[in-house]
């Protein structure tokens, strides 16, 4: 794991609480029920999780904080193998990287790009992160939480762009 990605995964209960405080307080009531939703319910053990994932998924992003309180989208395709592989398959940003389990949490590792672009493995990314290139190659680490056979969250806390926590929501 990057350096800098493992002191934004430590940093998680700081801004990222803040941003999802200020998406309560100022949220549209449509876009507060469908957050107050995707954070219902207590994440499994990590083993039961990680297995209880490989499939196709709808995946909604929620953005909080950052340019705007809460950001809601309409959902897209995601999937997971076998192995643990999870891409985001449809919409203009995407991610593609690998779930495992580490201190107790199943964890995402992945990079964030374009539709259309081919993105480096995460293990391949620079040290230096640059919004401003092209392609836009990102760094997502994320927290992932099964909530039950059907239901699932990736926390991705102080993403490089645009907001201070973004929560894709995966359902089937």
């Amino acid at each position: 794991m990057r350096a800098d990605d493992a002191a934004r995964l430590a940093a998680f209960d700081a801004k990222p609480t803040q941003a999802l405080l200020s998406a309560f307080a100022h949220g549209s009531p449509d876009d507060v029920a469908i957050l107050s939703d995707a954070l219902r319910g207590a994440g499994w053990p990590a083993e039961q999780a990680l297995a209880t994932l490989p499939g196709d998924w709808t995946c909604q992003t929620i953005k909080l904080g950052g340019l705007l309180p809460i950001v809601v989208y309409a959902p897209f395709r995601c999937r997971i193998d076998e192995a643990g592989g999870f891409e985001k398959l449809s919409g203009s940003q995407r991610t593609r990287g690998h779930l495992s389990i580490r201190d107790g949490r199943v964890i995402y590792l992945g990079t964030g790009f374009v539709a259309g672009d081919t993105p480096p493995d995460y293990a391949a990314l620079p040290d230096h992160v640059d919004p401003g290139a092209m392609p836009q190659f990102m760094p997502e680490i994320g927290i992932v939480q099964v909530t039950g056979p059907d239901a699932a969250r990736v926390l991705l806390p102080l993403p490089h762009l645009e907001s201070d926590l973004n929560l894709l929501v995966l359902r089937r």
